[in-house]
């Protein structure tokens, strides 16, 4: 029988061992916690607080007058009859649109209407009063009746006048948005606000209606969401400013169309081909950046994509050093959930803070998104984020895809679960109350219009032609294509080619980025060097007894 003093000994021993290793892997897990200050429009007790109060009458040229009343803030804009246009224009010959050869914008004043008592009527004096210049913005999008514009509030002398509108923060450039092909009025909403719940600087938006002063009259535009735009600043990418250390500068990229207005990187994956459209820089502005600032953008992309398409299984894993895996991640579930299959390769944005790793996000524009292309149904069986630029290449690391999927599992049982989702979708349509039939009188020639036809001219089955089935295909969508993954999610592992747990400190970086990834890297040498002291100290002791 053992010694009851060397039974103690070792079960001391071996519990200290339990402890150490306990810290090494689950000690460190509170690290990935991202600052996420958000947000929520209303609360459960405001959804219905204020509708029956209001004057929702409308002449039948949608015209209001003074007393027109709404719980929503009204957004009123006077351009004293000058039309904001499109700051480009289509060229046939070049076959992309060009910048325009006259000013846009279009020269004005803006008036906000909020009342902290949820009561806003049209001749109530505005809570906020700017000057502005307002251009129309979107692409496929101006061809619509119901614009969506880019907003600059100015002072008389044409300099930034910075303003907290509708709580969102001080800031003198704002986006009117909800595309004309968006007739639920909730898609960019809903898949924005359930972003910013797990991703950093996800645009805020605020639901508002819109009056534009046309001949004298006030005119009725419909609902639409008052947003932050996608820049630096301290409420938006509180990132650092641009400085004179071009070497450890911070930037926000987008990829999209070709822009010849834009300062586009010559960076390895677009002078080879091997990536579709164009990196812009968006940050800093093309008239603050130098030419070896943006070299050196150019050249820590270039790094990156040459390490993505190796074939080297070593160089390959130096991806890892350029961005941060878990910001892809998200990127990549946010927008294969919600189907917003333009994500991978227009209004894509990324950023990087100093000396961080690159980052993706914020996400944006999804108006498209749950099935909601006229001539085409949604594939909902199927994925299609793993064909985006970069994205297809980060699924060649098995351990990539092994970390994807286990957070697609874990955000199903909790913001990305369909209780959660139908609910939040129920509440803010019934917050939206009168407004959104407001919106659906206003617009209803298009919303309701069913002779959308495909490239044979044969009819489009993809047409919801009232409000009630246009929420039930969402959630349908929702439903299927969350069903489907939760059941497939797995087969993103055809794409695997490397497994790289031998390339990085073999069983340690794997169980420390199973809980960190690669946010944090550094944090990974630190756990897995923990660990090690831990076990080695641990069998010492048990060894001299």
């Amino acid at each position: 029988m053992m010694d009851k003093k060397l039974h103690k000994s070792y079960r001391y021993k071996g519990t200290m061992l339990i402890l150490g290793l306990l810290l090494a892997v689950f000690g460190l897990s509170f690290v990935r916690v991202h600052d996420l200050g958000r947000r929520g429009q209303f609360s459960a007790e405001e959804v219905s607080a204020n509708v029956g109060n209001e004057n929702r009458s409308l002449a039948p040229d949608f015209s209001a007058d003074g007393t027109f009343s709404s719980h929503l803030p009204l957004v009123i804009i006077d351009t004293y009859g000058e039309q904001p246009k499109a700051d480009s224009v289509w060229s046939d010959e070049k076959g992309y649109r060009v910048p325009a050869d006259y000013d846009p914008y279009a020269y004005g004043t803006i008036s906000i209407i909020d009342r902290q008592d949820g009561m806003n009527t049209l001749s109530d004096d505005p809570d906020l009063k700017s000057d502005i210049k307002i251009r129309l913005r979107g692409n496929s999008s101006l061809t619509f009746d119901k614009k969506q514009y880019f907003i600059k509030l100015v002072n008389e002398d044409g300099t930034k006048n910075e303003q907290n509108v509708l709580g969102m923060g001080k800031e003198w450039e704002w986006v009117l948005n909800i595309s004309q092909a968006d007739k639920s009025l909730l898609r960019n909403y809903m898949c924005l606000n359930i972003a910013s719940k797990i991703m950093p600087y996800v645009p805020d938006s605020k639901f508002c209606e819109v009056i534009m002063i046309k001949d004298g009259k006030s005119q009725y535009q419909g609902a639409y969401l008052m947003m932050e735009s996608v820049k630096r600043g301290k409420d938006r990418i509180n990132i650092a400013k641009y400085g004179s250390n071009f070497k450890n500068n911070s930037y926000i990229l987008r990829r999209d169309r070709y822009d010849e207005s834009a300062v586009l990187l010559n960076n390895y994956g677009s002078e080879n081909g091997l990536t579709p459209n164009f990196i812009e820089l968006k940050y800093p502005d093309a008239d603050q950046v130098s030419d070896a600032a943006v070299k050196n953008i150019e050249n820590e992309i270039s790094a990156f994509e040459k390490a993505i398409f190796s074939k080297d299984i070593e160089e390959y894993y130096t991806y890892s050093d350029y961005i941060d895996m878990d910001s892809f991640i998200d990127y990549f579930i946010i927008n294969e959930f919600f189907g917003n299959y333009d994500s991978g390769y227009h209004s894509v944005y990324f950023y990087k803070n100093g000396g961080s790793k690159l980052r993706a996000g914020p996400v944006w524009d999804f108006d498209r998104a749950m099935d909601n292309f006229n001539n085409s149904a949604m594939m909902l069986d199927s994925t299609a984020m793993h064909d985006a630029p970069w994205f297809r290449q980060l699924l060649r690391d098995n351990n990539f895809t092994e970390a994807l999927i286990n957070r697609y599992h874990e955000l199903r049982k909790t913001i990305l679960s369909e209780e959660y989702l139908f609910s939040y979708m129920d509440e803010t349509i019934e917050f939206l109350g009168s407004a959104q039939q407001r919106d659906w009188n206003r617009w209803s020639y298009f919303y309701e219009d069913a002779s959308v036809t495909d490239e044979k001219d044969d009819p489009v089955v993809n047409v919801q032609t009232n409000y009630a089935d246009e929420i039930e295909k969402m959630k349908k969508v929702i439903h299927i294509h969350g069903t489907w993954l939760d059941e497939n999610i797995d087969s993103l592992y055809q794409y695997s080619e490397f497994d790289g747990t031998s390339i990085k400190s073999g069983l340690f970086y794997t169980a420390a980025q199973a809980v960190l990834g690669n946010e944090s890297a550094w944090l990974s040498g630190v756990g897995a060097i923990l660990f090690i002291v831990v076990f080695m100290v641990s069998v010492i002791l048990i060894e001299r007894n």
